[in-house]
C-alpha cells in the first residue's frame, strides 16, 4: 500500500494559478475541516481516512459553491458531502462489492464487474452523479489509493490516477504548463 503525503502541494499551485489568472473566481477552496468533522466522518465510514486524505482536508474542506470545478466538471466535495455521496451510493448499489453472476445472451451465467464498492470514497462529484473515488480496499494493496472514475450511467470503472497526489498534480502541472485552463463549458479546470 503506497500513499504519498504530498497531495496538498498541488492545491497550493492550483490556488496560485487561479489567483493570477482568474482572481474573480476566488476562493477556490474552503477553509480547513475541523478535527471534529474528520472524526465524525471517520466514525460514519467505520474507518480512518488515509493520511493523504486527512492532510488534504486539514488544509481545505473541499470547494465552496460557485467555485470552478477542480477537475473537469467535478468539484472537490466537502467532507460532509463525501459522507452523503458515499451513503447514497452504498444504498443505491446495495453496499455490495462482490462480483455478481448475471445471465448472458445464451442463458449461461457470466461474471459481471463490480458496479460499486463501499471501499470507494467519492472525493469529487458532479451534479449528475459522477464521481472520482479513492480506492480504500485494504485487501488489494496494489490498488489502494488509486483514483477511480465512477460514471453513474456507465458500467466501466476506469482508473484515472495511481494516487490522489498524482491526480491533483496532473491539474497543477497542466495549469503551470499551459495545457489546462478554466473551461467555461465545464465551469472548471480542464485540459
Amino acid at each position: 500500500m503506497s500513499i504519498t503525503l504530498d497531495a496538498v502541494q498541488p492545491l497550493t499551485r492550483i490556488e496560485a494559478w487561479v489567483a493570477r489568472n482568474h482572481p474573480d473566481r476566488l476562493p477556490i477552496f474552503r477553509p480547513a475541516a475541523a478535527a471534529a468533522t474528520v472524526e465524525r466522518i471517520e466514525s460514519k465510514l467505520g474507518r480512518l481516512l488515509p493520511p493523504d486524505v486527512r492532510a488534504l482536508y486539514a488544509a481545505h474542506d473541499g470547494q465552496p459553491e460557485g467555485a470552478p470545478a477542480l477537475y473537469l466538471n467535478q468539484r472537490w466535495l466537502p467532507l460532509d458531502l463525501v459522507a452523503v455521496a458515499w451513503e447514497d451510493l452504498c444504498l443505491r448499489y446495495d453496499n455490495s462489492d462482490a462480483l455478481r453472476l448475471v445471465a448472458n445472451g445464451n442463458g449461461r451465467s457470466a461474471l459481471k464487474a463490480v458496479a460499486w464498492s463501499s471501499d470507494w470514497l467519492p472525493l469529487f462529484g458532479a451534479p449528475r452523479g459522477d464521481h472520482y473515488c479513492i480506492d480504500l480496499r485494504l485487501e488489494r494493496p496494489e490498488r489502494y489509493g488509486q483514483i477511480i472514475w465512477f460514471l453513474y450511467d456507465r458500467p466501466e470503472r476506469t482508473v484515472v490516477a495511481p494516487s490522489l497526489s498524482h491526480f491533483l498534480s496532473r491539474v497543477a502541472t497542466g495549469l503551470d504548463a499551459g495545457g489546462w485552463h478554466l473551461d467555461a463549458g465545464y465551469d472548471g479546470l480542464s485540459d
